[in-house]
């Protein structure tokens, strides 16, 4: 669940490599449609665009803005791993191309409708279609209950508690975090590690170093 900024209200637990990505789709999407003019009740979008993500191809990020009445009160997400999404089998690729199918920030319903040209696309490019369509479906139904519950949950308490429940969230967040960092001691704070390759050169290490100064 996310804000109507996407900001990151709740994730599942034990998948920390999604929270990143799956914020920064959500603000993506957000940005790309240009805003609520542009999305409509009924509407669910899809990605699994590398550059956005932060991950593989094989992750698709679907997202439905939750509406309440006119207004959009935050965004349900998820990302899930399909088995197949085209590409080479076996082996490394080295570019993005042999990697499988890249679908870009579209409309995969528009309105409560599907989108047919879109899951043309998809199905025209997996081993499995049966598969893959039942992977889009499953997470279909998950952003949909997503939005559902959140809506049930603005039913019970009443919309300004509840988003006012997530702001103050936020905002005790933020003041622990800082309150962490005023904590740490002024210094040079160095640590180092390696990635295996780059893939592209096989076996040929990539040190990761980071400094921070803390003034």
């Amino acid at each position: 669940l996310f804000t109507p900024a996407g900001e990151t209200v709740s994730i599942g637990i034990g998948l920390p490599t999604f929270i990143r990505g799956m914020a920064e789709t959500v603000k993506a999407k957000i940005k790309h449609f240009g805003g609520i003019e542009n999305m409509h009740p009924g509407d669910i979008y899809v990605t699994n665009d590398a550059y956005t993500t932060g991950s593989h191809l094989n992750h698709m990020t679907f997202v439905v803005p939750i509406f309440h009445g006119a207004d959009i009160v935050g965004y349900s997400a998820c990302m899930a791993h399909w088995a197949d999404i085209g590409g080479t089998l076996d082996g490394m690729t080295k570019d993005i191309f042999s990697e499988g199918l890249q679908v870009p920030i579209v409309k995969v319903w528009k309105k409560g409708e599907p989108n047919q040209d879109v899951l043309d696309i998809v199905r025209m490019n997996v081993r499995i279609p049966e598969r893959a369509m039942g992977d889009l479906n499953a997470q279909v139904a998950a952003v949909r209950m997503g939005a559902r519950r959140f809506l049930e949950l603005i039913d019970r308490y009443g919309r300004d508690e509840v988003l006012g429940g997530i702001r103050g969230i936020m905002d005790h967040t933020e003041a622990i975090a800082r309150e962490q960092v005023r904590n740490i001691p002024d210094g040079v704070y160095e640590a180092e590690s390696f990635m295996d390759d780059d893939g592209v050169d096989a076996g040929k290490r990539i040190r990761i170093k980071v400094k921070v100064t803390v003034a």
